[in-house]
């Protein structure tokens, strides 16, 4: 077995995600594209407290670039990446989507409310009407709901957090289970809906993609007729959905690959034992911590990354992978309670070299035209306040902002 240092091991899980090397003068969409490939998807999340948070890890890598390219990458002919469950939501390639026939196999089996004994054949009724909506293009929930009538009662509107309606409902069913895809995102960040083919460019009609002919007969996929209808090679899906997580984290331990598209442990550590079999994945000792490590991975002698990440980005969106390689405990808060956050609202973690040396709440006040740092929290041993405040000048003039603002301190941008 392999020994390396928890110092090597960072360099690594840093050189692997691509945050090692230097932001490039102008950014182009190859650039763009060969940070997508790099990371292997870009997850998806609603809150734009500074901006909308697939954007984020695509700055933190090459630097200021033209958001508008990355969205006619997305959600443009010939798109580099389609929509779906991956680790949450999130943006994957073409060719990595298509691994997870499997995974909507079994999330299509689960109720979804289709099972209901007061409800359910209202619901699958309900879906097959969504299908025959969507026959006449791409619709975002509120769109289908426009067009579909259905009788069951909606979900009791008091609740704190999601409350979707009863369309919304049966289309993300739809959608887990692969029957319904995604052409991309409107300008209120809503999900538009597709049927598979209007995403042909990039997700040909699978197994799992019922026409709208088979709407009224629309139920729960038996498991010997899915394999009748060509659904086979899970064990397969998995191994390459734990390959790109291998080279797309450089060094980790089976839970972090398990975690990177949310799979499950079991198949996931046959995979590995698979990986290490063929030599992909060398078993490595990191300070007594067993771990694997890509066989291709980089462990440069030195980084001179600088950057502030978004929570959702593949460094650090799996926890437990960072309190191992960083002690650093993290928690974006915006769930907490307000008297009990710690750090702040919308936490972003600041690397810089091979450390992560604090927590910054960061907020885009545009009625205000300013980037606001509302509150720093250094690691202990850690204050760089020039290499911040030059990160956070950088980015603001990226989101098209006049000034920065650090904890009270107002820096107007030249």
């Amino acid at each position: 077995m392999q020994k390396m240092s928890l110092s090597a091991a960072r360099r690594t899980a840093i050189a692997a995600t691509g945050l090692d090397r230097a932001r490039p003068a102008k950014v182009t969409a190859r650039n763009l594209k060969t940070v997508f490939s790099t990371m292997g998807l870009a997850q998806i999340d609603s809150v734009s407290r500074v901006v909308r948070a697939h954007y984020l890890p695509f700055y933190s890598r090459l630097g200021p670039y033209p958001r508008e390219t990355l969205d006619r990458l997305l959600y443009s002919t010939p798109r580099m990446g389609v929509e779906y469950w991956a680790h949450a939501a999130a943006f994957v390639p073409p060719e990595t989507v298509r691994h997870f026939d499997q995974k909507r196999t079994e999330w299509w089996r689960n109720d979804y409310g289709q099972r209901h004994p007061e409800t359910g054949e209202a619901f699958r009724k309900l879906q097959a009407s969504v299908l025959d909506a969507l026959e006449a293009g791409p619709r975002t929930a509120r769109g289908v709901a426009d067009v579909v009538d259905h009788e069951i009662p909606e979900r009791h509107r008091g609740h704190w957090g999601w409350n979707p309606s009863q369309v919304k409902m049966a289309l993300e069913a739809l959608f887990a289970g692969g029957i319904v895809s995604a052409t991309g995102r409107n300008d209120h960040f809503e999900r538009i809906y597709a049927l598979p083919r209007d995403v042909s460019d990039v997700l040909p009609q699978t197994p799992l993609a019922y026409g709208p002919s088979e709407a009224p007969e629309l139920s729960l996929i038996d498991p010997v007729a899915s394999r009748r209808r060509g659904i086979s090679g899970a064990e397969n899906n998995v191994l390459e959905l734990t390959r790109t997580a291998a080279r797309a984290l450089g060094i980790a331990r089976p839970d972090c690959l398990a975690d990177y598209f949310r799979q499950q442990r079991a198949p996931t550590d046959e995979a590995v034992r698979a990986l290490v079999d063929s030599g992909e994945l060398i078993e490595t000792d990191v300070e007594g911590t067993r771990a694997l490590k890509w066989h291709a991975a980089r462990t440069p002698r030195r980084v001179e990354a600088r950057t502030l990440l978004a929570p959702f980005d593949p460094l650090v969106f799996y926890r437990r992978r960072i309190e191992w390689l960083f002690d650093f405990h993290y928690r974006i808060e915006i769930y907490t309670p307000a008297p009990k956050r710690v750090y702040g609202y919308y936490v972003l973690p600041f690397l810089l070299g091979e450390r992560l040396v604090a927590r910054v709440d960061l907020h885009r006040d545009a009625a205000a035209n300013t980037l606001r740092a509302h509150r720093v929290t250094w690691e202990p041993g850690e204050e760089h306040w020039e290499e911040l405040t030059d990160e956070l000048c950088e980015m603001a003039r990226w989101l098209g902002l006049g000034a920065v603002d650090v904890e009270g301190t107002h820096l107007p941008l030249s």
